[in-house]
């Protein structure tokens, strides 16, 4: 099965499904879904006649006279009428409806929102001057349900359709010809409303300039205009043809059909008028922006976070959770660093101590201040030493030692969290392979910190010099994920192993 196209039949046949869901209309419960799309149709054919008659209490009206013509309106009452006229407008939430939909590129469901009316901004202006009342027209899902079989917006641009006519009127099909004169000035209406919120939308921004939309129409001027080109020719046959079919065809021809027919295309004429208005008000803002705010256009200076990101990106298309705001922003106020100590252990290697008993005694006749000498903080190796002879120990003897709460007592947990040294060289040591030096080092000359170690504890206890020549790794257990947390301290469960040992030692 080809699945590439399944997330597009879903969400178009959504609204579909969706038409009346939800409602409670009482004995008007088997008939809501004909109810609805009954109002959605007559409000279509009060958009291709232009009347305004679209608010409210006109929808209310609609369904009324649905009513009547199918003959149940003593089932139904003025509340539930309302309740569905409420019920197309918007979702029981009071905003978009939604739907689920299998997204064929993330493999994912997602959420499909739509609505069945919006709001015509052009009407609605005039009429709030006038009285204060909204005017509704079909959305671009209610036009698909109405054109749903012929799939005439995606498949035909408009001067196909309009050559379609133009065959239609040639062979005499007027019926036919006049549904497609309809279906066509509901195509062109809905471009027109496409470019009014293009134009509006640029009107209180013109950043919409650069939009992928505006972008799209800046590369397609040129096929705009040999598009409006070929309309005006497409019309003139039109006309023409009516002519020769009204003089040839006479006889057979309602004239009456012909009549009307000749009507919508001369409307289909006046709305194309409307659209090229429309699309040469466009260019005429966009000349203007270009002309007298040259600032718009020129390159920025780098990249900035609040216009590049957020008002960009964040605020149009928003964020998948909570988890993706967190990853954005953590690079504001918490960058990576490479350096693997805490901040505080960090600090804490830069400070000086002060060792009295290297300071000059000061006399009256020196005459002059000598020089106090400080030197770095070292590491406490007699506290260090105390701790970690316990883990060496039990290298030696068991071979491996774990790191957990309950082989220290509540006294050695609190030395532990007392000395970040300590704590310090299970790091260093989890960090490489450390191969215990063969012969012991004279005045503990070794850099490495965990030799260091090493041989401090084998000078004072004869008794781990087996670990000589012996190769030692640090992992986390594998079965204690969790990390162990005792008063003040909070670390992995790190296990300490020998993995070789030297053949001196074995034999």
């Amino acid at each position: 099965m080809n699945w590439n196209d399944f997330g597009e039949r879903n969400k178009r046949l959504n609204p579909l499904w969706s038409l009346g869901a939800g409602m409670n209309l009482g004995e008007l419960q088997p008939y809501k879904e004909m109810i609805a799309l009954s109002v959605l149709l007559q409000v279509y054919y009060l958009e291709l006649e232009s009347n305004e008659q679209r608010a409210r209490e006109d929808l209310v009206d609609l369904a009324w006279s649905s009513l009547e013509r199918f003959g149940i309106e003593k089932l139904g009452s003025p509340e539930s009428v309302e309740r569905l006229v409420d019920g197309l407008l918007w979702s029981g939430s009071g905003g978009d409806f939604e739907s689920h939909y299998y997204d064929d590129h993330t493999r994912q469901i997602g959420v499909q929102k739509y609505k069945y009316f919006t709001v015509d901004e052009d009407a609605t202006r005039i009429s709030w001057e006038e009285n204060g009342t909204t005017i509704y027209r079909l959305s671009e899902y209610a036009m698909e349900l109405i054109f749903m079989s012929h799939e005439i917006i995606d498949e035909f641009q408009v001067s196909i359709k309009l050559l379609e006519i133009q065959m239609h009127i040639k062979h005499g099909r007027v019926t036919r010809a006049m549904q497609d004169v309809n279906e066509l000035i509901s195509r062109v209406r809905k471009m027109t409303q496409q470019q009014q919120e293009y134009r509006n939308a640029l009107r209180r921004n013109p950043k919409h300039i650069f939009s992928e939309y505006g972008t799209q129409r800046h590369e397609r001027l040129e096929e705009i205009h040999q598009q409006f080109d070929e309309e005006r020719k497409h019309f003139d046959n039109i006309h023409r043809s009516l002519a020769r079919l009204a003089n040839d065809e006479k006889d057979v021809i309602d004239f009456n059909e012909l009549r009307q027919l000749s009507e919508r295309v001369e409307l289909s004429r006046r709305v194309h008028d409307e659209l090229a208005e429309v699309v040469l008000s466009i260019f005429e803002a966009e000349t203007n922006l270009r002309l007298n705010f040259p600032e718009l256009f020129w390159g920025a200076a780098g990249f900035n976070f609040r216009t590049h990101v957020w008002e960009e990106w964040v605020k149009p298309e928003g964020l998948r959770d909570g988890d993706s705001l967190e990853t954005l922003i953590s690079g504001l106020f918490s960058p990576s660093q490479d350096f693997i100590y805490p901040l505080a252990w960090a600090w804490e290697e830069q400070e000086v101590g002060f060792l009295p008993e290297d300071t000059p005694d000061v006399t009256e006749e020196a005459g002059e201040d000598e020089d106090i000498h400080y030197v770095p903080r070292g590491i406490p190796w007699t506290e260090v030493c105390e701790l970690w002879l316990p883990v060496i120990a039990g290298v030696a003897a068991h071979g491996s030692f774990t790191f957990t709460a309950e082989v220290f007592t509540e006294q050695e947990q609190r030395r532990w969290a007392d000395c970040p040294d300590a704590v310090d060289l299970w790091v260093q040591f989890f960090h490489t392979v450390i191969t215990v030096e063969e012969q012991e080092a004279e005045g503990h000359g070794v850099a490495d910190e965990c030799q260091k170690l090493l041989q401090r504890l084998m000078l004072d206890h004869p008794e781990l010099a087996v670990l000589r020549g012996s190769r030692l790794r640090t992992t986390i257990s594998s079965q204690q994920q969790d990390r162990i947390c005792i008063p003040g301290l909070e670390i992995s469960p790190y296990t300490i192993t020998i993995v070789e040992r030297s053949e001196m030692i074995r034999i």
